[in-house]
Order: C-alpha cells, then structure tokens, then sequence
C-alpha cells in the first residue's frame, strides 16, 4: 500500500526552504554592513582616545612649561620643560614631540585679557619669542600639541585603516597655562633672636671707648654735647647700638664687612622679594604680619609695596616665638575685604629659631587649610631654626619649605618665592 505525505507537510517544507533561503541572503548582506560599522565603531573609539591622549600630553607640557617659566624667568628653561614633559607623554603609543624653535609656532608666550571682565573667558595674546628673550613681559605660554603629517610626531594610522580610502587621520589640542595674580601674607619673626650678633671683638678693640666715640662724632654717627662736667654722646645719623658698631667695625677698626644680625638680613631679603613682584605683569597685593611673644597685623593687603618696605622698617625685635598667632594674624589680611575673589592666596612663614608659644604653627596650619584656599610656604634662617616644624607646616599648606644658612641664601630664597607665580590652564 502508497503512503503519500500529507499535503500540508509538503507546504511546509518549501516554506522552510524559503525562508532559509532569504534568511541567508539577509544575513550576506547584513554582516558585511555590521563589520563595516563595526570597523567605523573601532576607529572612532581610537580617534576619540588618541585626541584624549593629546589634551592631556599638551596640557602637561604647558603647566610644566609655565611654572618653569615663572620660577627661572627665562624662555629657555619654559621650552625645555614643555620639551621634555611632552615627550614624557605618549599620544597614540608615541612620545608627543615638540619643535622648540621661536620661529615654529609650537611653544608661544604672550599674555591674556578677559575682554568681558572678571568671570569672563581669557584670550591669549601672542608676543614675538624674540621680544620676550629680549625684555618683553609674558604672563603666558600656549603649547601646540600636533599630530599631523607635518609635525615631529607625524599623524595617527588608524587601527583599521582602507574605510573610506583613509588610513591614517589627523589631530591637534592647544593649551594655554597663564600666570595668576597673588595675594600674599608675610608673616615675620621678630623674636629677640633675630637681634643676635656677634662682632667678636680683640681685647683692645672697643667702640665705646673715648676716642673711638670721638672719632665717631666727627664722623657725624654720635651726638657728642658737654654736659655735667663731661662729654656725653647719643645715637646720630639713624644709628642703634648694632648699627653703630657695625659702621665702626668697618670703619675705624677696618675689620672689613661688618657681621649683620638676622633681622637687617630678612630685611634685604624682604625688599628683595618686594622688588621681584614690582618686575612681574601681575598685579599683587601683599600684606604683613610679625610675631614675637605676641602678634601684630601690621598692614592690610597693599598694591604700593612701599608701604610694606617702611612698615617692615618700623618693626621692633624682641620676646618670644609664637609663630602660630602670626599665622592666626597673617590669615585676617588675606581673608579682609580687600582680598581679591580669583587671586591666589599665599602665606610665607620665616623664622629663625623654635616656636616656644602656642598655639602651635602645625595645628594653625591645618585649621588654615581646613578652611581657605591657600598655599603656605615656610623659611628658616640660621643654625638655630627648627626645621622640621617648618617642614611639616610647608607639608600641611601644600607649599615648599626652604632653609638659608646666610643672608644671601635669605635673598635668593625671597627671590625664588616671588618668582614662583601660580599657574592655571585657560584653554
């Protein structure tokens, strides 16, 4: 006996084949699209990285290039730095390279203007490289990061390269790091220590005998009147006992440079650093405070350093070290109204000895930080400083301690400080 299928599986089956037949023709024409997206997928995500990789590489070698420009002031050590960061940071698996000469357009200085007021967006302006090397002030440095087919480091090969006839594509980032203006707070020490000197006089060497004290009034350095039956002398010319001495070590005894006590040091170095900030584009504003035993806010945040230089010759030595109450006095001139919203704050800390008074500078240092935006620095000066204290303190501000062992460290280290200007990317 003929079995015949039935007629409806007959149906089926040729509906099965034709379906697989037109799945099969949908799936030869659908992956060939999805690889190809695929492929577009694959090389956006490695365009988008590689363009990552540039911003941040470029950025880099501004900020470096920036602070070294503001802490050696030349344009030299501002190229080398954004040179050799650059390289430092790979764009595509490669070193970013930068041509470093003034006529390439890779590594610009100038400055920035927000030509909408405060809060508004800073433009850089260009300066010729030759006229900064040759005097001009710069406040800025605008780094090209390049991957093109011109640039050192050449462009980018795509990781999946013949999608539309390109193999390769190209890239570029500018970043600007500009220089910012300072509000600073000096907090000095003006304990008795920094009186002390010694002029290690012979046994025969005495300023205060008659005639050295003659030869002085001629000189016009005493006062010299008769009274009581005898000749009497006072201080002339501006002198103190110190002064005095040091003018007769040099020029009666001719002893060669007289020695000078700590404070006529931070003295010059304070005029030293005051100097400095009148040299800069910025415009700063400082402010001074001084401890002994107890402390003083001796002025407010001043534009004209002037004040500041005649302020800080009026101050008297004497007491103890209480370094935390400066520190407590110095933040009111930075937190006072004449503080500026979008300057840097920075407080720098001297002394030459150890705190012996609370409330302790670390422990002020930190309820600082706790509480503002601010950067501290510290100085020691001399054999006698503690500077570990100081150390910790710098730690705690995120700021650098410094140690002078002469007078003349003092004044490059003050130097160094007011040349080491903030620096922010605007772009």
């Amino acid at each position: 006996m003929n079995v015949k299928p039935p007629r409806n599986g007959r149906a089926n089956h040729a509906r099965f084949k034709h379906r697989r037949g037109t799945v099969m023709a949908i799936t030869a024409v659908v992956l060939p699209v999805l690889a190809i997206l695929a492929a577009f997928a694959i090389n956006a995500a490695h365009m988008q990285l590689t363009r990552t990789e540039l911003s941040i590489a470029t950025d880099a070698a501004a900020r470096s290039a920036g602070r070294a420009f503001s802490e050696v002031q030349t344009v030299d050590a501002a190229v080398d730095a954004a040179v050799a960061t650059a390289a430092l940071n790979t764009v595509d698996g490669e070193p970013l390279r930068l041509r470093s000469g003034d006529g390439d357009g890779e590594i610009e200085f100038g400055t920035t203007v927000q030509h909408g007021g405060d809060g508004s967006r800073y433009h850089f302006i260009k300066i010729p490289t030759s006229d900064v090397r040759s005097g001009t002030v710069a406040s800025a440095v605008r780094v090209h990061g390049k991957r093109l087919e011109g640039s050192l480091s050449g462009n980018v090969p795509l990781i999946i390269p013949g999608l539309l006839s390109t193999n390769d594509f190209e890239t570029q980032y500018d970043s600007v790091a500009m220089q910012v203006d300072r509000d600073i707070s000096l907090i000095l020490d003006r304990s008795g220590s920094m009186d002390d000197i010694d002029f290690d006089w012979e046994w025969n060497e005495n300023p205060f005998s008659t005639d050295a004290k003659d030869w002085a009034a001629e000189q016009g350095e005493l006062n010299r009147w008769w009274s009581g039956g005898r000749w009497r002398y006072s201080y002339a010319n501006g002198n103190d006992s110190i002064t005095y001495q040091q003018f007769m070590y040099e020029n009666y005894f001719n002893k060669g440079t007289a020695p000078t006590n700590a404070w006529q040091d931070l003295e010059v170095a304070v005029n030293a650093f005051l100097d400095v900030l009148e040299g800069t584009s910025q415009e700063e504003q400082v402010s001074l405070a001084s401890y002994s035993s107890s402390a003083t806010l001796d002025t407010l945040l001043e534009k004209d350093l002037q004040i500041v230089r005649d302020t800080v010759a009026q101050l008297n030595t004497g007491g103890n070290t209480a370094i935390g109450k400066g520190m407590q006095e110095g933040i009111e001139g930075l937190i006072h109204s004449r503080a500026r919203p979008f300057a840097a704050k920075t407080m720098v800390v001297m002394t030459d000895g150890n705190q012996n008074q609370t409330p302790w500078a670390e422990n002020v240092a930190q309820t600082l930080v706790n509480n503002y935006l601010l950067t501290i620095h510290t100085v020691t000066f001399g054999e006698g400083a503690n500077q570990q204290d100081m150390q910790e303190v710098a730690a705690i501000g995120g700021g650098k301690h410094y140690h002078a062992a002469t007078g003349e460290d003092l004044v490059r280290i003050f130097e160094e400080i007011a040349n080491n200007l903030p620096t922010i990317l605007t772009k």
